[in-house]
């Protein structure tokens, strides 16, 4: 019997729980029996397209309910499933399938286009229409079902902790995304440090309305959920009345909540009914605002982390006893967890002194996919670098001080400047270029370009942004480009980002 595979927990919960709720998208509802049995339909339905345990599997699509039973149907079949971020270009995601190695896509109506561009770009085998919209050489996944009798069944495929279970892009500070590795045990490490440090019980009902592309949406508790024999609500939407609907409909007990949504949810009139929730969780708010929303919703609890899709979500999470006392931590690491504090030479500093947060535990990805400098680049000795500046106190518990020097967080999502800068570099207007974040009201960072021209140009800028436009998702596009003579350097030649900063106020 398989050892590891996620997909087990569903069979013991059809035992277990067989008519409690387990997933709710919008009106349609499934037990812990249904959902069991629409996994191996889908699994079946996938087998018979063609999918089989060797396949790295693209899943294309919005939050919904076929998006988990095809995640979890893969994971029964043992294929590794590589869910893929909806708001990058079509070039991106080309490029995306074929350094994975992808030779499956499930794709939703919405990405009907996308689907088209990668199917002529890269090496496909199978490709499935979750929705109507079948491109050629496409099978619809409603009449795939449609064939599969009453009853189907699918044994779980044989999987040890080790083994891979799905691969995550992301952004990180390279010019190209990098494929992070999750394993069956990461799963199973994460899973257990969810129910823990959240107290999740089968009573809880949790709003997933991170994508499910996102780590936070995946495991923060994301499919813990299941674990703990509770109630996943989807919802697509990430506009605030959306969420405080269905927060106060569904009786919401715990959802995450990205710093734009938390800020619009405080400007609703009448203030959101979250009488329900037990817990908030959130990163990268300043202490005020989480003063603020405790005086809203007293009877909350406010979670900050530390978390990279590189951990499998967090490292650690605020724990309701010291939410107040230690207002602007992190948190203290989960079990399983070390986080230590390094200095330029690796050496452990002492708590109070800031350095490179370092981690290693189960929940630690093994390593990126395919690619080895990466891998050599990001571990020693046992411990993942981060490349994020913290500090640890007397007590253990993380404060975070800075981040990766080159990477934008701008709603929610990780720009890389490489990445910017080198589509800027591809148009011929641009003899150099040197990208940074400067602060947003509303997205909290956004890319601003600094470009020296080949010859002048007028409307170089919006030249510019059309090409990227054309070669990055439109939330990597600079909202400002600004024409330069000339980049601050070192003595080496080197563009000296901070004196871009200092420049732009950001010291």
């Amino acid at each position: 019997m398989a050892t590891s595979n996620f997909s087990e927990t569903l069979r013991l919960q059809a035992l277990r729980r067989a008519d409690r709720e387990a997933l709710v998208d919008g009106d349609g509802r499934w037990t812990y029996a249904e959902l069991d049995a629409e996994v191996d339909r889908h699994a079946a339905a996938l087998r018979d397209a063609g999918v089989t345990p060797s396949d790295l599997v693209g899943v294309l699509g919005r939050n919904t309910a076929t998006y988990i039973f095809e995640l979890l149907a893969l994971s029964r079949l043992g294929a590794i499933g590589v869910p893929l971020n909806w708001r990058l270009h079509p070039a991106e995601q080309a490029y995306i399938i074929g350094h994975a190695g992808i030779t499956g896509l499930l794709y939703d109506d919405d990405f009907r286009d996308v689907a088209e561009h990668v199917a002529r770009h890269t090496d496909l085998r199978v490709t499935v229409a979750n929705q109507q919209e079948v491109i050629e050489g496409a099978v619809r996944l409603e009449d795939l079902l449609a064939a599969q009798p009453p009853g189907v069944r699918v044994a779980d495929a044989e999987k040890d902790s080790d083994d891979i279970h799905r691969l995550l892009y992301t952004s990180g500070t390279t010019s190209r995304p990098k494929g992070v590795i999750h394993t069956y045990g990461n799963l199973i490490a994460n899973h257990r440090a969810q129910l823990l440090e959240l107290e999740l019980t089968q009573a809880d009902r949790i709003l997933i309305s991170a994508p499910l592309f996102h780590v936070s949406g995946l495991e923060a508790p994301g499919l813990a959920t299941f674990v703990a024999g509770a109630t996943m609500v989807l919802t697509p939407s990430f506009k605030a009345p959306d969420i405080a609907r269905i927060v106060a409909e569904e009786r919401i007990t715990g959802l995450v909540l990205a710093a734009q949504i938390l800020f619009d949810l405080m400007k609703l009139d009448p203030r959101p009914d979250f009488d329900s929730v037990r817990y908030l969780l959130f990163a990268g708010v300043a202490p005020e605002v989480r003063r603020r929303v405790k005086r809203m919703f007293p009877h909350v609890r406010t979670i900050d982390t530390f978390g990279m899709t590189e951990l499998t979500n967090g490292a650690c999470y605020m724990d309701a006893a010291h939410e107040e006392s230690k207002l602007g931590a992190c948190g203290a690491p989960f079990p399983g967890v070390h986080i230590r504090i390094v200095d330029e030479d690796f050496r452990p500093v002492p708590p109070g002194v800031p350095g490179e947060i370092i981690v290693r535990g189960d929940k630690v990805s093994p390593g990126y996919w395919r690619d080895e400098e990466a891998n050599r680049r990001t571990r020693r000795d046992g411990w993942f670098r981060t490349g994020d500046v913290g500090r640890l106190d007397e007590d253990g518990y993380l404060w975070f001080v800075d981040r990766r020097t080159d990477l934008i967080k701008s709603g929610g999502e990780n720009i890389a400047g490489a990445e910017v800068e080198r589509v800027i570099a591809e148009h011929p207007l641009v003899a150099e270029v040197a990208v940074i974040g400067v602060p947003d009201e509303r997205w909290d960072e956004v890319p601003k370009a600094f470009v020296i021209l080949r010859e002048p140009a007028p409307e170089a800028a919006e030249e510019i942004r059309r090409h990227c436009l054309n070669n990055l998702a439109k939330y990597k596009v600079p909202k400002y480009i600004e024409v330069v003579d000339a980049l601050p350097r070192n003595d080496s030649g080197k563009v000296l980002k901070t004196k871009l900063r200092e420049r732009e106020g950001l010291g």
